[in-house]
């Protein structure tokens, strides 16, 4: 039997055949176009010709125990971080800390890339502002497939806005890779040299890894606020340290871009209010319009209402103000202010926070209404518990839910029960004044 040596093959010579593969159009007779799309096409990126025209949007991959706030006596929480990356200076844009990311946080983290960091940083940390003077309306938004991200509210966020957005289809980190490495770049430097990091090797629920995360837990020791005071002092290292291609401070590549391409920043109070926020479909009726559970009216509404009863409206809420909505009704040209019709307050009080309060209210005064007759005394009376006493569970809801609550609690100034009042202006009286009913 004759046997014959096979020839011996260069890697090098393997290398050049392989390159002159169409790897597309062999995936595609193999397997089909919605892989070969996903894995080999080579989406054409769009180039980025100055800085502020296309920003990247994504979660870290890795995370951190830590506490609500001070007073938390329960296990720590994992929580994640938004960043928002622009693409040709490589500077922060924006942050933002959660347990749970959701649309909710979307709003947020988008909204605290576009405007001036003095706006929504605590006050603690809003003398870092005249450092970070990154913000701005970007031409192109980058954001993956998480739903979070691509939920309607979002997407209509961004239209509103005028921005145009690329979803990079899945296991394509490459087509976002500034804001991929930039998060690794804070890990490396911040985030994994303080208590309860845990690497993205070992988030998840392998129980394999569940040693390490328990010891990372064990160890936390930081509150929410800790963390993001540690977060913005690496993000004005980074926003600040040489740009790896220009070979000076990434800011300042960002300053010389805006000799190009002015800022473009929301026109106003009423674009900030109807952009950066959640929409709800809604019916007039003769209570106002409600949205996540919460009633809001106004005589301004209810004129409308007995003009157009029952007409469907699109309600605008920001989820870090629930005091008041904007409703838009199809045949009138501007929104109309609704406010909560259980109680005026004196500060914002974010969607979380409302939520959690209310069902402790409940729950506590459970076949006694009187309550209700000076909702606004209990009300703050039990954001005084959540404020300064240890956590006690909300029947009916998660533990994130109460972490997100102590968590936006603890960020708002110190109440006392006798700063609120019920709300008078807008009960039913008073809207049916002059009415012929």
């Amino acid at each position: 039997m004759n046997t014959e040596t096979p020839p011996e093959v260069s890697y090098e010579l393997l290398r050049q055949k392989l390159l002159r593969v169409d790897k597309f159009e062999h995936k595609l007779r193999l397997l089909g176009a919605l892989h070969a799309i996903q894995d080999e096409r080579q989406i054409g990126r769009l180039h980025t010709y100055y800085p502020g025209q296309r920003t990247e949007l994504d979660y870290t991959k890795y995370g951190v125990w830590l506490f609500p706030n001070e007073n938390w006596n329960d296990e720590p929480l994992f929580y994640y971080t938004g960043m928002g990356i622009d693409h040709a200076a490589t500077v922060i844009k924006g942050e933002t800390i959660t347990v749970d990311p959701s649309a909710r946080d979307a709003v947020r983290l988008y909204r605290n890339c576009v405007l001036p960091k003095s706006l929504w940083l605590p006050p603690s940390l809003r003398h870092y502002a005249q450092h970070w003077d990154v913000f701005g309306i970007e031409v192109y938004v980058v954001v993956d497939n998480a739903t979070d991200l691509t939920a309607n509210a979002i997407i209509l966020m961004f239209m509103i806005n005028g921005v145009i957005v690329l979803r990079m289809p899945p296991r394509r980190g490459d087509l976002k890779g500034k804001v991929e490495r930039t998060q690794q770049t804070i890990e490396t430097r911040v985030v994994s040299r303080l208590p309860g990091y845990v690497s993205n090797k070992y988030t998840g629920l392998d129980p394999r890894h569940k040693k390490i995360r328990d010891r990372a837990k064990a160890k936390a020791n930081m509150t929410v606020a800790d963390f993001q005071a540690r977060l913005v002092e690496g993000i004005l290292e980074h926003n600040h340290a040489p740009h790896p291609d220009f070979k000076k401070p990434r800011i300042e590549v960002w300053r010389d871009g805006q000799e190009q391409a002015p800022l473009v920043l929301p026109t106003g109070l009423l674009q900030l209010r109807t952009a950066f926020a959640l929409t709800y479909p809604a019916s007039l009726t003769s209570e106002g319009v409600q949205a996540e559970e919460l009633m809001f009216n106004s005589p301004e509404l209810h004129a409308v209402y007995r003009v157009h009863t029952g007409e469907k409206v699109h309600v605008k809420l920001d989820p870090d103000d629930v005091r008041s909505v904007l409703v838009l009704v199809p045949q009138h040209d501007e929104p109309i202010e609704a406010f909560l019709t259980t109680f005026d307050l004196d500060f914002p009080l974010s969607l979380e926070l409302i939520r959690v309060l209310l069902k402790r209210l409940e729950v506590r005064y459970t076949g006694n209404e009187v309550w209700k007759e000076d909702i606004g005394f209990h009300f703050l009376d039990e954001l005084q518990r959540v404020q300064s006493g240890p956590r006690t569970p909300t029947p009916g809801k998660t533990t994130r839910s109460d972490a997100q609550a102590a968590t936006h609690a603890v960020a708002l100034p110190t109440v006392t029960p006798q700063q609120v009042h019920t709300s008078t202006n807008v009960s039913l009286s008073d809207l049916l004044k002059g009415s012929k009913i």
